[in-house]
C-alpha cells in the first residue's frame, strides 16, 4: 500500500504566506476528521464528509514536525478516512485521505486522544504556530487521578487503622 501523505492546499498555503508577508505566521487550531475515502485534491477546501473537528489541545515540535493532539469526546462512532488540518481562520491547510483506506476508528463508548503528526519541512520556514484550545490535556485525566487518589486515601486509611488495633493488642499483652 503507498505511504499516506498530506496533500497542503492551495488556500493553506496562500494562507500561510500572507501572513508571513504580513510578519505574522499561520495559526493551527482545529483537526477535523471524516468517514470519505478519496485521492485529497490541492484545490480542496474542505473534508468531503466531515463528521467532527477538535480542538488541538498539546502539540510537541521539534522544527521538522509538529506532533498534535486533540481530545475526541460525545456519542459518534465512524471509521476515520480523512483527517484535515485547519487554520484558525477556517482555512484548510492538508488532508490525509486515500481511497479504500480506514485510517482510524471513532467509538463513542471511549474518550479518545488522538494524536497526530504533521511534517512542515515543506512549508515556508518559520510560517506556523500551533494554538491550543481551551482543554489542557494535563486536565484530560482529572476523573481518572481523582479515583487513584481515593483508592489510596482509602488505603491508607485502612492501614492507619490496622497499626491502631496492633498498637491496642501490643497494650493489652503489655
Amino acid at each position: 500500500m503507498a505511504e499516506l501523505k498530506l496533500q497542503f492546499t492551495e488556500a493553506g498555503l496562500a494562507r500561510l504566506l500572507s501572513a508571513k508577508d504580513s510578519g505574522l505566521k499561520g495559526e493551527i487550531t482545529h483537526m477535523a476528521f471524516g468517514d470519505g475515502a478519496y485521492t485529497p485534491s490541492k484545490t480542496q477546501t474542505r473534508l468531503h464528509h466531515e463528521r467532527e473537528r477538535i480542538e488541538i489541545s498539546d502539540y510537541q515540535g521539534d522544527g521538522k514536525n509538529l506532533r498534535m493532539a486533540g481530545v475526541f469526546e460525545g456519542n459518534l462512532e465512524y471509521a476515520i478516512r480523512e483527517i484535515g488540518i485547519f487554520l484558525s481562520d477556517g482555512t484548510l491547510l492538508g488532508v490525509y485521505s486515500q481511497p479504500d483506506r480506514t485510517l482510524g476508528y471513532r467509538t463513542a463508548v471511549v474518550r479518545l486522544i488522538q494524536w497526530f503528526t504533521l511534517n512542515i519541512e515543506a512549508l515556508p520556514t518559520n510560517s506556523v504556530n500551533v494554538v491550543t484550545g481551551s482543554e489542557n490535556l494535563n486536565l484530560v485525566i482529572d476523573e481518572e487521578f481523582a479515583q487513584m487518589a481515593t483508592v489510596q486515601i482509602n488505603t491508607m486509611h485502612r492501614q492507619l487503622q490496622q497499626e491502631f488495633r496492633l498498637l491496642g493488642l501490643e497494650k493489652k499483652t503489655n
